[in-house]
């Protein structure tokens, strides 16, 4: 006997990615450059974010806190880095990171 139903479109899927799946794709994708990547992370925050804050701290004076705040950060990239930890945890501490050194720098700069 044939089917009397028909296909509904109740459930439609939207085709547009949203910046999540759009972050999940582009973290999957980055695994094969895994390498590359926390190479580059670990360059940016030892060679730029890290001796900028320290010479901003030095010339405009700044406290004992961001100097802690600064090695913590620091280690947070570098934990995941060595751990092998995947993609999807290095990106958030690096991103995390940038945002703490940028803001101690202008808060720095700006007091």
């Amino acid at each position: 006997m044939a089917t009397l139903t028909h296909s509904t479109t109740a459930y439609t899927h939207s085709q547009e990615a949203n910046w999540i799946t759009t972050y999940k794709n582009f973290v999957a994708r980055s695994e094969f450059n895994r390498i590359g990547w926390a190479a580059t992370f670990v360059a940016i925050q030892g060679c730029i974010l890290s001796p900028a804050l320290l010479l901003v701290m030095a010339y405009m004076g700044g406290g004992d806190w961001q100097f802690l705040v600064s090695n913590l950060c620091f280690l947070a990239v570098l934990i995941p880095v060595l751990s092998v930890l995947p993609m999807k945890y290095i990106f958030p501490s690096f991103a995390m990171s940038t945002v703490i050194h940028l803001a101690i720098i202008l808060l720095d700069i700006l007091s």
